[in-house]
């Protein structure tokens, strides 16, 4: 067992890696990886640890009780002073769905399983991340759980398998890392935040703390070693984005590159060593803990006020801001907590751990049990609008955003006594528009399908990368459905079609980008020539089986979340209600979708284009967010049930000609479509007949 003695590089390292997190979640050019910081945090752990067991082994004075009582006043005292801290500010600052989800959180993070809690909440409709100040505190999930069993491990290895920890330990590295690999990409989610799938990198700190890896004693090797090791770590700050996926192989940079400055380090001085001993840097390393637990609540609210980026300036005075509180976190809190003389009786100390993490998690859930507390501002008259509600679905026990058009059984929405002779085909977006069909449809007295899920465009032969739904099976089976429906007579199609096109988030917006790709052909087209050559073969499919064709166009986008928008200006100033976006934003947003669907309604007569984001413009072309005191938004881009409502006047007359039986008419011949695809792309054929948007001269 290598002798443990401080080690003032490990401080620097730590430096390193919790300032690399920090500029990587403040957006500072270049450390668009430094969300590798963590898995450094990983390697030190699982080295440090080993490190003070197997000396406590080896001198048979191992307790776990003395274990998890320096874990508490390692963890505890600072960790629940964040959480305090944030539920008070988000009592505060947040509205109440936000407050809610926040008070999971707080349950999630008292008993260590917060990394559990943001890998369940990773559907369509959850909270962004900019909305989860204890969202940093998965990683603490991940060591804490590690520490559950790993002192147990290591005493086991120690009495029945004669001290063979290094075959033991790297076996079950191996194992998570064949686990993680296979996870990203299969279950990205539960490769990140599984503690079994990210505990090889804490194995590997604790392969480091081994005297089976030999030491070097040679100064230039260990130069070398040393400086590979911190140029993996800076290669993979500096190049990884949030696209990488990680953690898998492109994990082993930072994972091994901590490993081979830690191990140099021990075998004797060198350059590098030297230059993380450095004291600025060793200062920042001790403090390392208190800035990484401070740092993302700071950022969470500074950006949840300001609803948009930050500016420069703003960046330096957050950093200046989580330094000045970690200092004082570090001298205040940790310091005094770790040392023996306060609270000496363990006992003690254990029962207001325990007291502690009872409070903490009795907080969280009476905040959720009361929904968020809406009460706390006069906002809740306007928020507490039903954003989504099930009410108006025959199949009243379905509930959720996807159908399976496979299913014995499709929801359908109008009159409960007519055959259905319409589908909704589309995505969330078509979804939305489902409270003003369904007042529609019970208007004229017809029944329609629906056949939507979300994040799926209804086109043919394009998938999108990396979507937990593939788009060619679910749009494939839509259509052999309708196919096998001939009553059904028209076809709506709705989605997010700006989204697709443009393959970008729309303003402060949270989320990857979107890319698509043809599935029969190489990529390297545009997001929106594989959207029109898409779009294109899903009207010519229906056209072809003489079914009429009805193009929604895309709602406009806000940009910022609507009930943190309304909470605000409350909260703060009704200007921030002026946020609403522009017609001329909305056309520039919209311009390659609003084409393709223009291109394709004056092509043939049997598809019809409705205009329903019209009537969501007031008359100084600003988007209506609140109607009656009712949000027309339940997010940043999906209509309210009261704003699917409010444009239902725009489904008037197709549902009129609906209704009468000679709506579908003669079918146009369509037999151009080959020749069209085989083109860059099908605009060129069609009618030069121009469009207007509402409101446009």
């Amino acid at each position: 067992m290598k002798k443990q003695q401080y080690r003032a590089d490990i401080d620097g390292l730590r430096a390193i890696a919790v300032m690399a997190v920090i500029f990587c979640h403040l957006d500072v050019y270049g450390f668009q990886g430094g969300f590798v910081g963590v898995d450094v945090f990983f390697v030190i752990s699982g080295f440090l640890i080993t490190s003070i067991i197997l000396k406590d082994i080896n001198a048979n004075k191992f307790s776990v009780a003395i274990f998890y009582e320096r874990r508490i006043r390692r963890i505890f005292p600072v960790f629940f002073s964040v959480i305090g801290v944030t539920c008070l500010l988000g009592a505060y600052f947040f509205e109440y769905s936000t407050f809610k989800s926040f008070a999971d959180s707080i349950i999630a993070a008292t008993v260590f399983s917060s990394n559990m809690l943001f890998w369940s909440e990773s559907g369509y409709f959850d909270a962004p991340s900019l909305q989860k100040p204890l969202l940093h505190t998965w990683s603490l999930g991940v060591e804490e759980q590690f520490y559950i069993f790993f002192p147990l491990l290591l005493t086991f290895i120690s009495r029945f398998l004669k001290q063979k920890y290094f075959p033991w330990l790297l076996s079950l590295a191996i194992l998570s890392f064949l686990m993680n690999i296979y996870g990203v990409h299969h279950h990205p989610g539960a490769a990140f935040f599984f503690m079994p799938l990210r505990a090889w990198e804490l194995f590997t700190g604790a392969l480091v703390a081994l005297p089976a890896i030999p030491t070097n004693s040679s100064p230039r090797i260990r130069n070398l070693i040393s400086a590979t090791g911190l140029g993996f770590i800076f290669f993979s700050i500096a190049f990884y984005t949030e696209a990488t996926p990680f953690p898998g192989f492109y994990a082993i940079p930072p994972v091994l590159g901590t490993a081979l400055i830690i191990h140099s380090g021990s075998s004797g001085p060198s350059l590098t060593n030297k230059i993380l001993g450095w004291k600025p840097l060793v200062f920042i390393g001790l403090i390392s803990y208190s800035l990484y637990l401070w740092h993302w609540p700071i950022i969470v609210f500074r950006k949840y006020v300001l609803l948009r980026t930050l500016n420069p300036m703003e960046i330096v005075l957050i950093i200046a801001i989580t330094f000045f509180i970690s200092i004082l976190s570090w001298k205040f809190i940790e310091q005094p907590f770790r040392s023996p003389t306060l609270f000496p009786n363990r006992k003690k100390l254990f029962g207001i751990a325990a007291a502690l993490m009872v409070f903490s998690g009795a907080t969280g859930t009476l905040i959720h049990i009361q929904n968020g507390m809406p009460y706390r501002f006069a906002a809740n008259e306007i928020m507490m609008d039903e954003f989504y509600t099930w009410d108006w679905l025959n199949n009243s026990t379905y509930g959720n955003l996807y159908v399976d058009p496979h299913s014995e059984k499709i929801p359908t929405i109008g009159s409960c006594s007519k055959e259905p002779v319409f589908a909704l085909w589309g995505d969330s977006h078509a979804w939305a528009f489902i409270p003003a069909l369904n007042k529609m449809a019970n208007k004229y007295d017809i029944t329609g399908y629906l056949l939507t899920t979300s994040g799926t465009a209804p086109v043919m032969g394009i998938e999108r990368l990396g979507h937990e739904t593939a788009w060619e099976p679910f749009n494939q089976g839509v259509i052999d459905f309708i196919r096998s429906k001939p009553e059904i007579k028209t076809v709506f199609l709705a989605a997010r079609w700006a989204i697709y096109t443009n393959g970008t988030r729309y303003k402060n917006e949270e989320g990857t980008a979107v890319i698509l790709t043809n599935v029969n052909e190489i990529r390297g087209k545009s997001n929106a020539l594989l959207m029109e050559e898409g779009l294109f073969r899903s009207v010519d499919t229906l056209l072809s089986m003489k079914r009429n064709v009805v193009l929604i166009s895309q709602i406009p986008e806000i940009g910022y979340d609507i009930k943190k928008l309304i909470w605000n200006a409350s909260r703060f100033s009704p200007k921030l209600l002026k946020l609403s976006p522009t017609i001329d934003e909305y056309r520039k947003r919209n311009k390659e979708a609003i084409k393709i669907l223009q291109q394709l309604s004056a092509y043939n007569k049997n598809v019809t284009l409705i205009s329903p984001e019209s009537m969501l413009f007031d008359n100084d072309g600003k988007v209506i967010l609140i109607h009656n005191k009712k949000s027309l938004y339940r997010d940043d881009d999906h209509l309210s049930t009261t704003g699917s409502l409010f444009i239902a006047p725009a489904f008037e007359n197709i549902f009129s000609k609906m209704s009468r039986e000679n709506f579908e008419g003669e079918f146009l011949p369509f037999k151009v479509n080959q020749r069209l695809l085989t083109k860059n792309s099908f605009s060129h054929n069609i009618s030069n007949k121009q469009h207007t948007l509402p409101g446009q001269p």
